[in-house]
């Protein structure tokens, strides 16, 4: 390099940077809560009988909090509860149990648990509400006891990372 008028003349040299990030898999699930609100069987006051409605199932639903990844793909499981009997879910009101079920779609056909009923799910990287459908039939409620009835279901979300 050689000066000009008496200064340095500018030099330079360029290179790459290389910027890499990795992306993993991730997904998180939320706690809810599945009400049957207060059931009672429809009967007729002073003929001892039931109405004609009285025999029909009681079904609800809820929401619970799921997210992952964009583009993850999971599978949501429930658990069989803290008080299942014979591989039937019971909800507990002291000493009684009252059975019911989960299934994974508005149609009540498929039950939502570990091993043979899935949601499936697929991440948009935002938080989406993913929702659990619940049933406890005529035949549980007329062999049930007055009480308040719970139980607590563990909800698994599974993807690979």
């Amino acid at each position: 390099m050689g000066m000009a008028g008496g200064a340095w003349a500018a030099a330079t040299d360029t290179s790459n940077l290389t910027v890499n990030a990795t992306v993993e898999n991730v997904c998180a699930i939320g706690s809810g809560a599945l009400s049957f609100s207060t059931l009672k069987l429809g009967v007729n006051a002073g003929a001892g009988t039931l109405t004609a409605g009285a025999n029909h199932d009681f079904d609800t639903g809820s929401t619970i909090s799921v997210v992952c990844t964009n583009g993850a793909t999971a599978a949501i499981t429930a658990g069989l509860g803290s008080n299942a009997a014979a591989s039937s879910r019971k909800m507990i009101s002291g000493t009684d149990l009252l059975g019911y079920e989960l299934y994974t779609a508005t149609g009540r056909t498929t039950v939502l648990d570990a091993t043979t009923g899935s949601i499936a799910y697929a991440g948009t990287g935002t938080a989406s509400a993913v929702t659990v459908y619940g049933r406890i039939t005529a035949a549980q409620l007329a062999f049930a006891k007055k009480g308040t009835y719970s139980d607590t279901v563990a909800m698994t979300v599974t993807y690979t990372p």
